[in-house]
């Protein structure tokens, strides 16, 4: 008879003896009653709430300890550890003495000592996968936790005299940061200072790990989304030059001097296209578009004069721009946006056929410089702008803010969106705190404020993910702060919240506009309706009357001399034709009805 088996194959984890917890009602280990003399002294409160854990409570603090100055230093392996007799270069001489040393004593000793533990392990391995993760699929709230950020490190400019940490830019993979110095006060620059700009790896603050030497300091810097070893800078003489990281001594190309800018170009973007483009602004009201295989002179008809057709309440003539914004997946590929030193704010598309055509709409609000300006990532028609003492939101579809921050005291530098979510923007103000904006928390204050310097800030720039921001003083300082998961994490249906609270508000301000505009025209049509009664009631009703009065007997006896006259033609005509008959009477007739001079008329003799 055969055999019947059945092989039942399973991992030894899966027979370990896993923890099953289950509901049980409370027990009474121990049950302690008061000391009836020390009860006497203490008055009861009823009732009374406190808390006991079973561990010890912990306090937690930080500080920060001394930097240690780092070194990379490479060295070389080579094969060790053997005794001086033998040559590790010779196999022969290897193979020997290894014989020899597996035939002693100590080291099968050895050998055997180490079979226990390890078989103890590797069952242990194998009865539980300590990688093993339990809670994969739970995902964790924190939305209910206070916003934070704590400085992870800081970057400080090694030249001897500070400058402005200018601008930031973070490479794609968020591992190295960028950072432009240039001292930004007028005639600030000495002699004797430094021109370099740096590149700086996050896990090494002590010292740069590339510097970019232009022939003029920076004043912006800007990665190629595509390409991380090119970097496009814009210098304090209006040059415009990009280098490539990998041979970062000169840079690859750079602009002619009397072709470019005539103040310092203060901001800059690639374009998205083939060739690689780069679009930069400058006080001096002009917008240039270079092309980076050919640089020395900015591409034909693509500069943009900053002076818009119309700028009802605005400013007049030519706007110096100061900031600009260009993301093609947000706003499109020909737009882009740039703000002005006049507090203006202008919405350009490069598809315009006139210079003048390519600036499609103008903004008007701020009271100073607009230094930022920013689309929101999810909500294209909606962008944030920072200037004077306030930030705020607008909507391509409204001239006017639909959302606008409290007047702080101090005047802001810089503000952009976070990546991540769309209802949080962060600022920067002059007296070195960094403000941290949710709107699904609170619009009417920020919900974080950190002092990061004591000194004026000047820009800042958040990581691809969220997570840090670099934030640059005056000072040359460039602090690098971790953001609270709770300011980093999408919350649940935040995008559609954010989404409903813009358009509400937007439509708010167009109700409003509407309603302005039907309530002036009301009281045009008041104030005309008023004059004109005002008019008629300052004349004299008795004058009035009296002219009235004239003009009717003027007319009247018009009329009667008209019929006088009438009457006597009648009767002249009537009597003329009843002597016709008469013959040559008729001329008597007619001479004496008056019909002409005795002295020019014939005779009757000559008829």
């Amino acid at each position: 008879m055969a055999e019947i088996v059945h092989m039942y194959q399973k991992p030894r984890r899966e027979f370990g003896r896993h923890p099953e917890f289950q509901d049980s009602k409370p027990e009474v280990l121990v049950d302690t009653h008061p000391n009836p003399d020390i009860q006497a002294i203490y008055l009861r409160q009823d009732p009374y709430e406190t808390e006991i854990q079973c561990v010890d409570e912990l306090s937690e603090s930080q500080t920060n300890t001394e930097r240690i100055m780092l070194k990379p230093q490479g060295m070389v392996h080579l094969e060790g550890g053997w005794p001086s007799g033998v040559d590790p270069t010779e196999i022969e001489n290897k193979i020997k003495y290894t014989k020899k040393a597996e035939r002693e004593e100590g080291y099968i000793n050895a050998c055997k000592a180490l079979i226990e533990p390890s078989e103890r392990y590797i069952k242990q391995n194998n009865a539980i996968d300590i990688y093993d993760e339990y809670f994969s699929s739970t995902v964790a709230d924190h939305s209910s936790e206070p916003p934070s950020a704590k400085t992870v490190t800081v970057f400080t400019d090694p030249s001897a005299i500070k400058r402005t940490a200018a601008h930031i830019t973070w490479m794609s993979d968020g591992k190295k940061l960028a950072i432009a110095y240039c001292m930004m006060k007028f005639q600030g620059n000495t002699e004797g200072m430094s021109l370099k700009s740096h590149i700086w790896d996050v896990t090494n603050p002590n010292a740069p790990e590339m510097d970019l030497v232009p022939t003029s300091p920076l004043c912006c810097l800007e990665y190629n989304p595509k390409d991380a070893h090119l970097i496009a800078g814009g210098s304090y003489n209006g040059v415009v030059q990009y280098w490539d990281t990998r041979h970062p001594q000169t840079p690859v190309m750079k602009s002619n001097i009397d072709d470019s800018h005539k103040d310092p170009v203060y901001d800059l973007r690639w374009l998205m296209s083939k060739s690689g483009e780069v679009l930069t602004v400058s006080t001096d009201g002009r917008v240039l578009i270079w092309d980076v295989k050919k640089m020395d002179k900015p591409m034909e008809n693509e500069t943009v004069v900053l002076q818009p057709k119309s700028n009802e309440g605005g400013p007049k003539g030519i706007l110096g721009g100061v900031s600009l914004d260009y993301d093609p997946l947000v706003g499109g590929p020909s737009k882009y946006m740039v703000g002005t030193e006049q507090g203006t704010t202008l919405s350009c598309n490069r598809r315009g056929k006139s210079p003048q055509d390519k600036i499609s709409q103008v903004f008007n609000g701020h009271h100073g410089p607009v230094y930022s300006v920013m689309r929101n990532t999810f909500f294209a028609k909606f962008f944030l702008t920072v200037g004077d003492w306030t930030a705020r939101i607008w909507s391509d579809e409204i001239k006017t803010p639909m959302y606008m921050t409290f007047y702080h005291k101090a005047y802001l530098t810089y503000g952009t969106w976070h990546p991540v979510r769309p209802g949080v923007f962060c600022t920067t103000r002059m007296d070195g705190t960094m403000d941290v904006w949710d709107l699904v928390y609170k619009q009417n204050a920020p919900v974080l404020s950190v002092q990061v310097s004591d000194y004026s800030l000047h820009t800042l720039k958040l990581q691809q993910d969220g997570r840090m921001v670099a934030v640059g003083g005056v000072d040359g300082s460039t602090n690098l702060l971790e953001l609270s998961p709770g300011l980093c994490e999408l919350a649940r249906d935040e995008k559609n919240i954010i989404g409903q609270m813009f358009e509400r508000e937007a439509t708010r301000d167009k109700n409003l506009i509407q309603r302005a505009r039907e309530a002036k025209q009301r009281r045009r049509k008041s104030s005309a309706h008023l004059r004109t009664e005002r008019d008629i009631g300052s004349i004299d009703e008795a004058a009035l009357k009296e002219l009235s009065d004239n003009f009717i007997r003027d007319v009247r006896k018009d009329e009667e001399i008209s019929a006088a006259k009438l009457e006597e033609k009648r009767a002249s005509r009537s009597r003329i034709l009843a002597e016709i008959d008469n013959g040559p009477d008729l001329l008597e007739g007619l001479m004496a009805s008056g019909g002409g001079d005795d002295s020019a008329a014939p005779s009757p003799v000559a008829l």
